[in-house]
């Protein structure tokens, strides 16, 4: 579905907003205040091009710099410019202006490629550092809120890098591009006006969540618990909370129980020994092999659990483990 240009036509004025009081015809076209007089106008669809040439031109310098801002908070948990949705006298300063320009110069140079803008961010010795300092005292002294980036920001993931990542781990993440969008799955307690007729499948067929159908009234609930905006406007700037509903989501959500199960079953045939079944675990959940204490701890639980469930029941005890971790911080957390 995609929108196409009707016959252009001028409006009237409506005085101080009445839709029964009309003023003079007004030609169409971008607010004069900002734009100045000289503007050029389609006659013949419905000036959307013109408006795109507009802020694509290169004596606008703002749309580069929105676009790059957004990017970098993205990375970095926090933008060069800390009011994201207002690059006006009532949004706060850059706080580094010479590098925010630069790579909104460089942004354009490139073609406009978001892809080679991720890279160079990620890239950066500024992403790469980690979240911990090296000397809390003297940091807190002298730049307590990070502006001056001599470390990482502790970040948690959104709610949909979450879903996407137990997809990844458990094996079951579908990593095709493009594609029709999955319809979402709808448990017993959404009901209501506009209910599709049929539920997705609970792990969304592995879809990455950018391709999860979205139905204002039935959004998914763990994406909900993980600060998933409400889709009634754009908005550049997520909350970030940290409510019991997000454990209580990874524990108990039917779609995260689903694939611990996936997950244990890949490992188990994978390998057949315990520590090298555990080391494997860790590595693809942390991007870190457990150290001693961790092993001895996970080996002592899978053990634990094998006691509870009968002899032929040896995939259940990893599943559980395979849970738990899941659940640790270090799971949805980049340090």
């Amino acid at each position: 579905m995609t929108m196409t240009d009707g016959t252009p036509e001028d409006d009237r004025v409506h005085v101080r907003g009445s839709p029964h009081k009309f003023g003079d015809v007004v030609p169409r076209r971008l607010t004069e205040a900002i734009a100045g007089p000289d503007q050029p106008v389609s006659a013949k669809g419905s000036g959307r091009l013109e408006l795109a040439r507009r802020m694509v031109d290169p004596a606008n310098p703002v749309l580069a710099r929105v676009i790059v801002n957004r990017i970098w908070k993205h990375h970095f948990g926090e933008g060069l410019v800390a009011t994201p949705d207002d690059f006006g006298n009532m949004g706060q300063p850059p706080t580094h202006p010479e590098l925010l320009d630069y790579l909104a110069t460089e942004f354009v140079k490139n073609g406009w490629s978001i892809k080679k803008l991720h890279r160079r961010l990620i890239l950066s010795q500024t992403f790469q550092m980690s979240s911990r300092d090296a000397d809390t005292a003297r940091a807190a002294e002298i730049d307590p809120q990070n502006k001056l980036w001599h470390r990482m920001n502790l970040r948690r993931l959104d709610g949909e890098a979450i879903r996407d990542a137990v997809l990844a781990v458990s094996g079951r993440l579908d990593r095709q591009l493009y594609g029709r969008s999955v319809t979402p799955h709808l448990t017993a307690f959404m009901i209501g006006r506009g209910r599709p007729a049929e539920s997705g499948p609970l792990d969304g067929a592995g879809r990455r969540s950018i391709y999860l159908g979205v139905r204002r009234n039935f959004l998914t609930p763990m994406l909900l618990a993980f600060d998933y905006p409400i889709p009634f406007s754009t908005i550049g700037r997520r909350s970030v909370s940290n409510v019991p509903a997000q454990a209580l989501s990874l524990m108990n959500n039917p779609f995260v129980l689903q694939q611990s199960e996936a997950w244990a079953g890949r490992v188990v045939a994978a390998n057949s020994d315990p520590h090298d079944r555990i080391r494997s675990m860790y590595v693809s959940a942390f991007g870190r092999p457990p150290t001693d204490a961790e092993i001895h701890d996970a080996a002592a639980f899978v053990e634990l659990q094998s006691s509870q469930y009968s002899a032929g029941e040896t995939l259940r005890p990893w599943a559980d483990l395979a849970h738990v971790l899941f659940n640790v911080k270090e799971f949805i957390f980049v340090e």
